[in-house]
């Protein structure tokens, strides 16, 4: 039977990696078409310290944070199988998305990086 922990880690991975591919992904087709940043709720999407790139430079790192995104889709995979690389490279990827919630100015990363840490924390045991 699957531990409720490795439940509810694998629907946060899974939420990380959508929230994120899917929210950056038209702020960036937005950018790249209209070689500037489109505002949202009176706050320009995904300002931060990574406009000291210029346009071309936050494209790129957008694009890369999608790919980083993605990846947790693996981990979320692996980890819903109860394999342990699934949280090893959650945290590989966590720490690398820190590098772009810091960089994009997104508020909403670091609570949910630190939920996922402590789901995996209470859940080790329960992985292979």
């Amino acid at each position: 039977m699957r531990n409720p922990l490795v439940t509810a880690l694998t629907v946060f991975m899974l939420i990380d990696a959508l929230d994120w591919a899917l929210g950056v992904l038209p702020v960036v087709r937005y950018a790249l078409i209209h070689k500037d940043l489109p505002v949202t709720f009176g706050f320009r999407a995904l300002s931060g310290p990574f406009e000291a790139l210029g346009i071309n430079g936050l494209v790129v790192a957008g694009v890369l944070f999608v790919a980083v995104s993605l990846l947790k889709l693996l981990a979320a995979y692996w980890t819903w199988r109860l394999r342990m690389d699934g949280p090893v490279l959650q945290l590989i990827l966590l720490a690398i998305s820190a590098i772009f919630w810091y960089g994009f100015a997104l508020p909403f990363g670091p609570p949910i990086g630190l939920a996922q840490i402590v789901l995996m924390a209470l859940s080790w045991k329960s992985l292979s």
